[in-house]
């Protein structure tokens, strides 16, 4: 019995003993979670008016050379691609001027300002390095062009060459805002609507240009 015993006693441990050593080899399990941490809901006064949006895969290229006593010994070359979608807002809270001669009605609306940040699709974003010293360095190049993109697409999206691009696009948005609400106030109705004309204040003659546009008519 006293045998009987210890066999068992024995076959216990060794079992534990497995189980344990087989925990050890099993591979670790990594649960991720998400929280928000205090989250914050303003209102804006007035709201905005999206009037138009630009889509763009963007290029970041980044050069470093590399020297050993002054003497250049290799470059290291990284680049990032990936889609942007730059949107573009004028706030309605603001004044914009309204003038009606005959069957026009010239509008001079706000400027037109980017909504940021600009907006990317993380989902199709490609980065390479190439170059003699890439292995050690390539790695750093493209974490580094990959911080720039917040503030490289931002600057880019208040250039003249962005908002000219998309003013014609703002420009029948606001025209068609102002056909379906402000052709509805009761001082239109039953009248034959007339024809909206939309300027913004920062195109050339800025503010001067309802006037020019009535005198021409």
């Amino acid at each position: 019995m006293r045998h009987l015993l210890l066999i068992c006693l024995l076959a216990g441990l060794a079992a534990n003993a497995a189980l344990f050593g087989w925990q050890l080899r099993a591979p670790a399990t990594t649960r991720v979670t998400t929280a928000t941490v205090g989250p914050v809901v303003m209102r804006t006064p007035g709201g905005l008016l999206e009037v138009s949006t630009i889509t763009a895969e963007e290029r970041f290229d980044s050069t470093t050379t590399h020297t050993i006593l002054g003497v250049p010994v290799g470059t290291t070359i990284a680049q990032v691609r990936v889609p942007a979608v730059y949107r573009y807002h004028i706030p309605l809270a603001k004044d914009w001027t309204f003038r009606q001669t005959g069957q026009a009605l010239v509008v001079v609306a706000p400027a037109v300002r980017p909504s940021l940040p600009v907006a990317i699709d993380l989902s199709k974003l490609e980065s390479f390095s190439s170059g003699l010293w890439s292995p050690l360095t390539g790695t750093d190049a493209v974490t580094a062009l990959q911080r720039s993109i917040t503030s490289t697409l931002a600057a880019k999206a208040a250039t003249p060459e962005r908002i000219v691009l998309q003013r014609e696009a703002a420009r029948q948005t606001v025209t068609d805002f102002v056909q379906k609400w402000v052709l509805q106030q009761p001082q239109w109705a039953g009248a034959r609507p007339p024809t909206v004309l939309v300027f913004f204040e920062d195109e050339p003659l800025g503010q001067r240009a309802a006037p020019l546009i009535l005198e021409a008519l």
